[in-house]
């Protein structure tokens, strides 16, 4: 049984698997391989490795990389690479830089525009993209907010359809390059997911374009993907040469660790000995 999309502490604000804690836990529930996928940071791969090593378990190097391509944002798994490469670490480290730059710019334009953005200099840190979104829709009136969006998705929705080029994530081919050039694999996460402007669900034409651009693996095992959707990416994978992964996105113990039949996955698998 495995599950290759799990967080830990390392990922910023919203996760709290502690690497020993998550090694017992999937170790009791029969896992034998799980992999590290932190947001845009690898800072926890040893350690579970480490701890896994302890409880049978093996730890695949992984990342979760925020990325866009086609006008659309996406996540880009990279699997196998050295937690430490260069690349790798510059690649993690352009995700922040460029967010905060992106926010900064925000923060002068979007005042210009006549839109309220006050209380962004409490946060005590540096604000990003997110922070900025979530400030302008919940003080400003936003054209085209559609009913029932939190203030974050509804900020995201604006400044994506209004102001193109004001987010820049690296490009899944940015990413996919990176990968390769570590002798590494890029897979799609969660291309299914429906959650608003964060992760509209990847259609044929999206999973054509990535393929040719090098994507090695779509995520079809997820929670939210249903039989109808597990059954679409299957055909997808088939007819573009993709890998197959999966795994449940747990952050934190109440989120619960998948058990997918490593046989499923198993090509994926014998890429990352």
């Amino acid at each position: 049984m495995i599950d290759l999309h799990i967080h830990t502490t390392a990922t910023p604000h919203h996760s709290s698997w502690i690497p020993e804690e998550l090694a017992a836990t999937a170790a009791a529930r029969g896992l034998t391989v799980i992999a590290a996928t932190d947001h845009n940071t690898t800072t926890n791969v040893r350690a579970l490795q480490a701890t896994g090593a302890h409880y049978g378990l093996r730890v695949i190097s992984g990342v979760e990389i925020d990325s866009a391509y086609g006008g659309k944002l996406w996540h880009t798994l990279v699997y196998g690479a050295d937690p430490q490469a260069p690349a790798l670490l510059t690649l993690c480290a352009a995700v922040f830089a460029r967010n905060a730059e992106d926010a900064r710019l925000l923060m002068v334009d979007l005042p210009g525009r006549g839109f309220r953005l006050a209380g962004l200099e409490a946060l005590g840190r540096a604000p990003n993209v997110a922070d900025v979104a979530t400030t302008l829709a919940a003080q400003n009136d936003l054209p085209g907010r559609v009913a029932g969006e939190g203030d974050e998705e509804a900020g995201m929705r604006y400044l994506l359809t209004e102001l193109p080029g004001a987010y820049r994530p690296p490009g899944v081919d940015e990413v996919i390059a990176v990968a390769h050039s570590l002798d590494a694999l890029a897979v799609l996460a969660h291309p299914g997911r429906s959650k608003g402007i964060y992760a509209v669900p990847a259609n044929a034409d999206d999973i054509a374009a990535l393929g040719a651009v090098g994507l090695d693996g779509v995520e079809v095992y997820y929670p939210s993907h249903n039989a109808e959707t597990r059954a679409f990416l299957l055909d997808q994978a088939q007819r573009h040469g993709l890998l197959v992964s999966g795994g449940n996105d747990s952050h934190h113990p109440g989120q619960p660790l998948a058990q997918i039949p490593a046989d499923l996955v198993s090509e994926l698998l014998r890429r990352l000995v």
